[in-house]
């Protein structure tokens, strides 16, 4: 494709358009959620509402702006401020957007349960609206994801909920240097193969800095999936985890919220179950078989029903020829020669957390890693809201994607193109009145 015909196809239609499609045809609660968040502010000193604000800083997201100041110069534009007004349903058009110290004042003393809690929501018309039910487990169960990532690093205490890690000399055995930082665990719901989007959040953190004991990752687990579970009682779920979860306590959880688990699985985290799994796994021939793919040969094993305290366990084996190491994934799904090769599939889509989740969210322009505010309940506000306007890009790169037939254009370009056509082109009436026609929305 030449960038002649790059340009013409990414100008062939208004993709500002295509947003306002995105938000109402999948997100259709967002704007009315954002105006229910309580507002805190003595509301004689309001200029803007709270949907304005929080909206304001989402499209910061969207369109890929990286620092609050850049956001407050980069939608300082007529046509813009009056897209946003339109979006926003406003009675009185707005004659500015709110500056970036307005927002970050705002975020500071907001509740961040407040935005955390409009995410399930919008997570909840994905699961029940019939688009991505091929997006299940063996057409039952919604694939949710569960890691944890770092967010930001000191060289001093950033705050009281700081966790701390020392580094000591490897001879003397002093402490050189000690460093604190950030941390969050994230549960992402994978719909359309590709898309991973927040569906319940748990920051990793310090009561204060006297604790004995840090917190960490799997107490984290305990706390997030009870949020799972209380916002969605009735979801089918199967969880896609490290091998950190490959516990007791974590398997026991899951059998009472009768959820599924694939958890990669290594030999030290449950070393008699491993034993017991290289004992077997070769001494039935009909649960072991190759296939060559290309110049590569594919090899699965599996054992089913081992026991382990309470719970029978099926272990999965899969090796490629071109790598050095096997994966190995303990489940509770039942394991047969037919499913087995879609269970390593699901099994492996693990990583998706990594690649389109936080890896997009911090090298691509959505800033995860940025401070934009050094405010600890800020922080947590701009995390939300990156979460919110990554779910929109996310369906918006895959919107465009199907419009112009074109994979290979690279996802800035494509944004870019968003962020000028917001900036450039007003959204009249008649682009409205087609949105609301329109009843199907299809992505790549």
């Amino acid at each position: 494709m030449t960038r002649k015909e790059e340009r013409e196809a990414l100008e062939a239609f208004n993709q500002c358009v295509e947003l306002w499609k995105i938000i109402r045809h999948f997100f259709p609660g967002l704007i009315p959620l954002l105006k229910s968040v309580k507002d805190h502010r003595h509301q004689s000193y309001v200029e803007y509402k709270n949907h304005v604000v929080l909206f304001t800083r989402i499209l910061g997201t969207v369109f890929h702006i990286e620092s609050m100041r850049k956001t407050t110069k980069s939608l300082n534009k007529a046509v813009c401020i009056k897209n946003i007004s339109k979006i926003l349903g406003l009675e009185e058009e707005l004659t500015e957007l709110p500056h970036w110290k307005t927002i970050n004042d705002y975020l500071e003393a907001l509740e961040p349960e407040g935005l955390e809690e409009i995410i399930p929501q919008l997570v909840n018309r994905l699961t029940r609206i019939r688009t991505f039910e091929n997006s299940r487990i063996r057409n039952k169960y919604w694939q949710i994801i569960v890691d944890g990532t770092q967010l930001y690093t000191f060289d001093e205490r950033h705050c009281k909920h700081c966790l701390k890690r020392e580094h000591k000399d490897k001879e003397s055995g002093q402490v050189v240097r000690t460093e604190y930082y950030h941390v969050v665990l994230e549960a992402k719901l994978v719909i359309n193969g590709n898309i991973v989007i927040s569906i319940a959040t748990e920051f990793v953190e310090n009561e204060s800095p006297e604790v004995k004991k840090q917190d960490c990752e799997l107490n984290a687990f305990y706390r997030l999936a009870k949020k799972l579970k209380q916002h969605f009682p009735r979801l089918p779920i199967c969880l896609g985890m490290d091998s950190l979860y490959a516990a007791e306590p974590v398997f026991n959880l899951c059998r009472e919220y009768n959820w599924q688990y694939i958890i990669r699985f290594k030999d030290g985290s449950i070393p008699s179950v491993a034993k017991e799994f290289h004992a077997l796994k070769d001494m039935e021939p009909t649960q072991a078989w190759s296939k060559t793919v290309g110049a590569i040969t594919q090899t699965y094993r599996y054992v089913t029903k081992i026991s382990y305290q309470a719970h029978e366990l099926n272990i999965v084996e899969y090796a490629q020829s071109d790598k050095e190491h096997s994966f190995v994934f303990i489940t509770s799904l039942p394991v047969s020669k037919r499913n087995c090769e879609q269970l390593v599939l699901d099994g492996r889509r693990r990583w998706k957390i990594e690649n389109e989740g936080f890896n997009a969210q911090k090298n691509q322009g959505l800033g995860l890693e940025h401070m934009f505010s050094h405010n600890y309940t800020a922080m947590k506000n701009h995390y939300f809201l990156i979460q919110i306007g990554h779910m929109i890009v996310q369906f918006l790169e895959a919107g465009l994607r199907y419009l112009l037939a074109q994979p290979n254009i690279p996802a800035y370009q494509l944004f870019d193109n968003v962020y000028e056509a917001f900036r450039t082109l007003l959204l009249t009436d008649a682009d409205f009145e087609s949105v609301r026609q329109q009843t199907q929305y299809r992505l790549r």
